[in-house]
């Protein structure tokens, strides 16, 4: 039984053969010059034209012939979407001109902008405009395409530049007519295009009559089919703009919209006569809806003006979707699929026009009366046929009704048990979606809770090392004045030594007060900073006091030393430099304070003598809390350089340590913009 379905494979790819074949027959040979001498009718451009790209779309006439990078075309443009203008030069002589001249024709009704030039001698003369940019009632003939009258004054050798852009795909056949052939001509495709549409009108309207007699759902699905093919035809023609006046604008929306929609109608369509949903339910109801997404996604690229954006995706996945339907179609009918048999014969004539017409869109094939007629051709073929089937099938489908009806108790029990499964299933997927959401919740709660715990062990460590480090400068202040309170009548430079203990002990205490208020404030990511005028040198000469006299040295070097900040912040960040860096000096020693403005910010160097600090404390001196090993055996609550690094982040600025001791300084670099950010 299965060797049946093999000659009919055979017979596609000899059909293709045969197609390819006459498209490469219809190509004529190139000539240099195209002749016209007043006794043929249409004249056929292809073959005697050259290419060239504008990228920038200013070129002129003159401009345009003498550039060089023309390339000869085999046959007419087809130059896909593009955004260059596309300029064609043809050559002509003309022997004798007959009455009314030739009318020049192009066969694409898209065209926005199409100008037409006739050039000898070096002059240049503009023939005509056209093209959907202009209004209908501008264009130099009222035709559904371009056209162009050429008149020349005299016999003689012209050249004629056209110059075509466009958001649709540039496939355009030049053709040149006398003007009396021209106008018969234009009667009988008027006929044509009555009798084509007349066919269409035809199977709509009785397809139209079937439905609302028999609700039959393929026949409404092939009415939304074939009325979107008619509707994209119409507006492809131009027919739909030459009568109503359309401007393009709404034509190019609705026919890109009409194009992206076609896709997953026609899938549907292929779907619903192959009955995959037999087959592979699942993966139809997927591919419905991502073809569906897609043509919405593709819709709004076309109607936001992204004409080219959203019309190639949809032509190129069609012609994967009918490589992947053809492949499919040969699997099925190697395994005797029933629906895959009319399946091959009415979408294969379908699907070699798609191509046709898509290649020729796409600029792969050429654009001649072949190409043009066979798809043409084939779409209806296959309206007709599928047609056909859709009436006999629901006749057939009618009959099985029948049959059916004797065993109908048992399609209902079945039904009710499938009702039953369903239900169950319903609730089974409910039960587990409740347990999941509990799952969740309870690992929400248990984030919650190890949160609470991290907060409360770090309010915990805060509130221990705050008593601890408040304890010593109060200790120091109360034994200093009970001190004094009990021997009044001691020594000054005793009395002025407790005075000196009880004073650094209250500056120290500040400092910690200072320390964990800034700690504070800067928990608050949005507290707005208190931006004033802040002289750097003034704030250092304040700083240094709190110091013995000639431990700090301050240094400044060229530019400008004064900063647009918050000048608390900076009063905080600037002391716990110095303080650092004043307790890791070694008595006797200096803490040199550097100041040079360089590359728009201000940098300031603290520097001290000091011990070198290992690796792995380099790493973490900026950690809140963080004492390295340098600094065990000085008081300090391990805040002050996080909270100079924090100042800087939150000024705009950077601190690095710029030394790590040694054989060198230990220095700090703290750098900051001479604005900072409110």
């Amino acid at each position: 039984m299965r060797r049946n379905h093999y000659p009919t494979a055979h017979a596609w790819l000899w059909l293709l053969a045969l197609l390819l074949a006459g498209m490469a027959a219809t190509t004529p040979a190139r000539g240099d010059t195209l002749h016209l001498d007043g006794q043929v009718r249409m004249l056929y451009a292809g073959g005697h034209l050259e290419r060239l790209d504008d990228a920038s779309g200013k070129l002129g006439a003159a401009d345009v012939a003498q550039a060089s990078g023309w390339t000869t075309l085999p046959d007419s443009l087809s130059a896909g979407f593009t955004p260059a203008a596309v300029w064609l030069r043809l050559p002509v002589q003309v022997d004798r001109i007959p009455q009314g001249g030739w009318m020049l024709r192009l066969s694409n009704a898209l065209l926005d902008d199409v100008r037409v030039y006739m050039g000898q001698d070096g002059y240049w003369t503009l023939l005509g405009r056209s093209g959907e940019d202009l209004p209908r009632q501008d264009w130099p003939v009222d035709y559904r395409s371009p056209v162009i009258s050429f008149e020349p004054p005299a016999p003689g050798n012209y050249v004629i530049l056209v110059r075509l852009q466009s958001k649709n795909a540039l496939a355009t056949r030049l053709e040149i007519w006398q003007r009396l052939a021209y106008d018969n001509q234009s009667r009988r495709e008027g006929l044509m295009f009555g009798l084509y549409f007349g066919f269409y009108l035809l199977l709509i309207c009785a397809h139209g009559a079937f439905w609302l007699v028999t609700r039959a759902s393929m026949s409404g699905l092939f009415l939304a089919y074939i009325g979107n093919c008619v509707f994209n035809e119409v507006l492809s023609l131009g027919l739909v703009q030459q009568l109503t006046g359309l401007p393009v604008g709404w034509s190019d929306r609705l026919l890109g919209v009409g194009i992206a929609i076609s896709l997953p109608v026609a899938l549907r369509v292929a779907f619903r006569q192959l009955n995959l949903a037999a087959l592979y339910p699942r993966a139809v109801r997927w591919l419905d809806r991502i073809f569906w997404a897609i043509a919405l996604v593709c819709s709004a690229l076309v109607v936001s003006g992204h004409y080219a954006w959203g019309v190639q995706p949809i032509q190129t996945l069609a012609l994967l979707v009918i490589v992947g339907f053809s492949t499919l179609t040969a699997y099925l009918l190697k395994r005797g699929w029933q629906p895959a048999r009319f399946f091959a014969l009415a979408f294969g004539v379908f699907y070699i026009s798609v191509l046709i017409a898509f290649l020729r869109n796409l600029g792969v094939l050429p654009v001649n009366t072949f190409t043009e007629y066979v798809s043409t051709l084939g779409t209806m073929l296959h309206m007709l046929l599928l047609s056909l089937y859709i009436v006999g099938r629901h006749e057939r489908q009618r009959r099985m009704r029948e049959r059916q009806q004797a065993n109908l108790a048992a399609d209902l029990a079945r039904q009710h048990s499938q009702r039953l499964e369903k239900e169950v299933a319903l609730r089974t997927i409910e039960m587990q979606n409740e347990i999941e959401r509990r799952v969740e919740l309870e690992g929400e709660l248990r984030t919650s809770l190890d949160k609470e715990r991290q907060v409360f062990a770090e309010q915990r460590d805060f509130v221990a090392m705050v008593s601890h480090e408040f304890r010593t400068p109060l200790a120091i202040i109360t034994t200093s004045a009970q001190q004094l309170g009990r021997n009044l009548a001691a020594p000054a430079e005793k009395t002025l030594a407790r005075c000196g203990n009880i004073r650094d002990a209250a500056v120290r205490l500040l400092a910690l007060v200072d320390e964990y208020l800034t700690h504070d404030r800067m928990r608050e990511p949005r507290a707005d900073l208190r931006v004033a005028r802040c002289d750097v040198p003034a704030m250092l000469a304040d700083l240094e006091r709190d110091f013995a006299p000639g431990r700090i040295q301050n240094e400044y070097g060229a530019g400008d030393h004064v900063l647009d900040c918050d000048a608390s912040m900076l009063h905080i960040a600037l002391r716990n430099l110095l303080a650092n860096a004043d307790r890791h000096c070694a008595e006797g020693g200096r803490v040199t304070v550097s100041v040079c403005a360089r590359d728009d910010r201000l940098h300031i160097e603290v520097a001290n003598p000091g011990q070198r600090i290992p690796a792995d404390d380099q790493e973490r001196l900026f950690q809140k809390y963080y004492r390295g090993q340098n600094a065990l055996r000085h008081p300090g609550a391990g805040l002050g350089l996080y909270l100079v690094k924090a100042i800087a982040e939150r000024l705009g600025g950077t601190v690095v340590l710029a030394g790590a001791g040694g054989d060198e300084p230990v220095c700090f670099r703290l750098s900051l913009p001479h604005h900072a950010a409110g």
